[in-house]
């Protein structure tokens, strides 16, 4: 046995004796005062509908849980309480939302990042890809994928359970979707509704339906489900990129500065299509035995134009007359001219079309068998993901008079482009080809295959009520490629290529909510039809820019006690996972390939304890891992010659591992109130860090910025959670929470920083009106500064603090009709982040626009 495995065996022992110590302790205790409760007694029948309905469903949930866990519940068929399922997130206590085009795509749960929570669904797994190419490859589920109307319901696991799956630090998210025999037969549901994007102007169509049947004996039922939405993405942005290096332009005069080297006004459009399928279906051949097979199937295109008006300011020369820095020596305002005779239009437009198509399914099927004191649990399922994504990039400018594309450019507050000559952006006809012309297909698969068995006694010993075991194998495969074909672009210039050869008309007044009045809020742009001669005019010989491919073995077993007494319950377990990667890929054009084996002990203790009928103590501690992002585990290198850039992976990391524990208080002073408070730690080793440094690099250049990952040490986080729920009993309710997280990890530079992604204080309220006609709501959810890279910028960046105010109005109109009127980011909130490190230059400014959803559903 090595030394290692030794002290990790003596660590998770030690704490498992102060598990039992706890719970022993707590058997003595005089404060326990309220009767013994079994299961059946445990769970309350919610009849109250609505809002209040939903709110009640899922405080029952938390209230009864032996763990630390939170829930959302629909209160009914297609009344899911948010537009997204990461929307709904944001209302919990100790989760804050990340959000990359408007909708929510990732949570942070407790200080940890987006890729560090895991996403269930029915229990299991969901194999998940993305499409960003110049995005990070990582593990977390991208929540845009899922439609909301067809989950009943969530739970947020925040501590540690033996037999729920490894692979978060953060906490375990496991959706629920609905069942034909928990269903009326013959339930039938549809909806229809029209989204209105405020920025682009525009109404797009979503519908959605389900249909539920059983037998008159309950034994067979069926369901079918099918959601589609089509909406508009519309991204406003104002961006400096990378970081103003120590002595990076050099103007006319010989003398060097400090200055960013580019920037852009840019236009992200996209046209998004999401779609859900569901089929269920549950048998009972007889009292004890249930089989069941689940599949869903989640798709999702959106097609979009990038377009920006893009500046680098050394395709010019500098005028050095024109120069102001600030404090910090960084140049906040300058003019750039054409005349560096490099042929470079230093002003010119980055046209990047792309047609991502994702797709992801998930196949269970499931045994559950049900004796007088023992039952049996068996799960064989799959789940695949693929993301096909092409892309053509163009540069666009003036190079045969290149003074008419300098520009001035000034950061000192949100980015301002003034073209040199304003008749330069009159005209399609003035942007000719130029430089780049690129046809690239990038290629995303995930497999996921796994076999499940859990097995569950009736032990009745003392204060152990049951006894749970179980095992669970699982394979998991990620790969990535991209093949790039080049398209001639000396011959589009031979031709005479300009933008008047794809005229997308001009777009205006961008950047309303933070942009100023001499910035590029207009500008020409180009239309799709730059597919046709990408596509007639790519080489016939494909490059592969980058592959790889990452196998997973996965192999995990588990025991776990649950214990109840005279006013006390809860579980303590141990769970083994054993991880076998190998990783496939090329380093220096030729085929590689690396192993990495490692084997954890995860034990875990949860405790409840009434200290009145009302009260609630809750103790949890527990150990747990996170795995490597698949960019970090890669046997590859990706290389960008025109950014003289580098990625290069290794298998050869350890897991993030976290020791983390709870101690918490809820007052359930109503069935549908809550005055909660929980304090939770987190101790994490085997931090993974990102690091970037310029060298010299085969393939790239000799001052190419190289990324590599490794583990650099150890992140704590500490934090405290307050929530506080009340309905009044005349129709209005409140609902609230806030969250206090600190946290820090040492980085390789021996700069100790907060942990990205993790705003210190966050918070949600919520306020809500119903009766008999109406269901009024309206949400203000806050979040201060946080930390964050840039687009691989090398320097640590900071978001402004960030608050967005939702509503939502439901009309009862019939029976069985309900119409409805929704508005998310009503203010148009924009996200803004800073680099302090350069005189807190705004580093660049989203803007998404405010969105309207009206609707009408009906159920019979």
């Amino acid at each position: 046995m090595s030394v290692t495995l030794h002290n990790q065996i003596r660590h998770n022992t030690s704490l498992l004796c102060a598990s039992f110590s706890a719970i022993a302790l707590m058997g003595m205790s005089n404060c326990a005062v309220a009767a013994e409760k079994d299961n059946a007694e445990n769970i309350e029948v919610i009849e109250v509908k609505g809002i209040r309905g939903s709110l009640t469903a899922a405080l029952n949930n938390k209230r009864f849980s032996d763990s630390v866990l939170d829930s959302i519940s629909a209160e009914d068929i297609g009344k899911f309480p948010d537009k997204n399922i990461g929307d709904a997130m944001q209302r919990i206590p100790g989760v804050t939302v990340v959000r990359t085009y408007g909708e929510v795509n990732g949570v942070t749960v407790r200080g940890t990042a987006p890729e560090h929570s895991m996403v269930l669904l029915n229990g299991q797994n969901v194999a998940s890809v993305g499409w960003f190419d110049l995005g990070g490859i990582n593990r977390s589920f991208n929540f845009e994928m899922l439609a909301a109307e067809q989950i009943s319901g969530m739970d947020l696991y925040k501590s540690v359970e033996a037999d729920v799956n490894e692979g978060a630090i953060g906490g375990t998210v496991n959706l629920r979707t609905r069942k034909p025999l928990e269903l009326e037969s013959g339930t039938i549901f549809a909806s229809a509704e029209s989204a209105y994007h405020d920025n682009a102007q525009e109404w797009d169509p979503a519908y959605s339906a389900l249909g539920s049947w059983k037998t008159d004996d309950e034994t067979f039922g069926i369901l079918v489900a099918y959601s589609n939405e089509e909406s508009k993405v519309y991204r406003e942005t104002l961006s400096n990129f990378g970081t103003p290096g120590s002595a990076s332009l050099t103007d006319d005069k010989g003398v060097t500065h400090s200055s960013y080297g580019a920037m852009s006004s840019i236009l992200f459009d996209e046209d998004r299509e999401r779609s859900s399928t569901q089929l269920t279906m549950q048998y009972l051949p007889s009292e004890n035995l249930a089989l069941s097979v689940n599949y869903n199937l989640f798709e999702l295109n959106n097609d979009h134009n990038n377009s920006a008006l893009f500046g680098i300011v050394g395709f010019g020369t500098l005028d050095g007359d024109s120069i102001t820095h600030n404090d910090a020596g960084v140049i906040t305002r300058a003019t750039t001219n054409g005349a560096n005779g490099a042929g470079l239009a230093p002003l010119f437009n980055n046209t990047v079309l792309r047609t991502p198509e994702m797709q992801t399914d998930a196949l269970n099927l499931t045994l559950e068998y049900d004796a007088d004191n023992w039952s049996l649990n068996m799960v064989a399922g799959s789940s695949t993901a693929e993301g096909r994504t092409k892309q053509s990039s163009t540069w666009w400018g003036d190079t045969d008079n290149t003074a008419n594309a300098g520009y001035t450019y000034d950061v000192d507050g949100a980015l301002e482009i003034i073209p040199t000559n304003s008749d330069y952006m009159s005209s399609h006809s003035n942007f000719k080809i130029f430089q780049e012309f690129t046809y690239i297909n990038y290629i995303r698969d995930n497999d996921i295959d796994y076999f499940q068995s859990d097995f569950s006694y009736q032990l009745d010993r003392g204060i152990f009520s049951t006894l749970e075991a179980g095992v669970k194998f699982q394979n998991q495969t990620f790969s990535s490629r991209g093949d790039y074909r080049d398209v001639d672009v000396n011959q589009a210039i031979a031709q005479g290529l300009t933008l008047a050869d794809f005229n997308g008309g001009f777009v205006s007044g961008l950047h309303s909510k933070e942009g100023r009045s001499g910035s590029l809020s207009a500008f020409p742009i180009a239309n799709r039809e730059i597919w046709a001669y990408a596509k007639q005019n790519q080489a016939t010989d494909t490059t592969t820019l980058s592959q790889f491919s990452i196998e997973e073995d996965m192999t995990a077993a588990y025991l776990k006690a649950n214990f109840q007494g005279e006013g006390f319950r809860g579980n303590i377990g141990l769970r083994f996972v054993d991880t076998d990667v190998l990783s496939k890929g090329s380093i220096d054009g030729k085929p590689s390939q690396g192993k990495k084996n490692y084997s954890n002990f995860l034990p875990s203790v949860n405790i409840a304890a009434d200290i009145t009928d009302e009260l609630i103590f809750r103790f949890a501690a527990g150990s747990t891992l996170s795995r490597p992002d698949y960019d970090d585990m890669q046997m590859a290198e990706t290389i960008s010659v025109s950014f003289a850039t580098a990625t290069v992976g290794s298998p050869d990391l350890d897991p993030y591992k976290a020791d983390q524990y709870d101690i918490g208080l809820e007052w359930y002073f109503d069935s549908a109130s809550v005055v909660g408070a929980t304090l939770f730690i987190k101790n994490i080793s085997d931090y993974i860090e990102t690091t970037a440094a310029t060298e010299s690099y085969a393939g790239c250049s000799a001052t190419c910025l190289v990324t590599r990952s490794r583990n650099v040490g150890t992140a704590d986080v500490t934090g405290l959670e307050l929530q506080l729920q009340h309905d009044f009993g005349n129709g209005f309710g409140f609902q609230g929470n806030y969250t206090y997280t600190d946290s820090e990890v040492t980085n390789s530079a021996g700069k100790t920083v907060p942990l990205n992604e993790v705003s210190k204080n966050s918070f949600n309220i919520s306020g809500y009106f119903e009766n008999d006609n109406f269901s009024a709501r309206l949400a203000y959810n806050y979040r201060d500064e946080w930390m964050r890279q840039y687009n691989g910028s090398g320097s640590d960046s900071v978001n402004d603090a960030y608050s967005q105010i939702d509503a939502s109005l439901v009309w009862h109109a019939m029976e069985n009709v309900d119409i409805s009127l929704e508005a998310v980011n009503l203010t148009n909130e924009a996200m803004i982040l800073r680099q302090p490190d350069y005189g807190n230059v705004i580093h660049s400014i989203d803007e998404f626009g405010a969105r309207y959803y009206l609707g009408a559903s009906i159920k019979f």
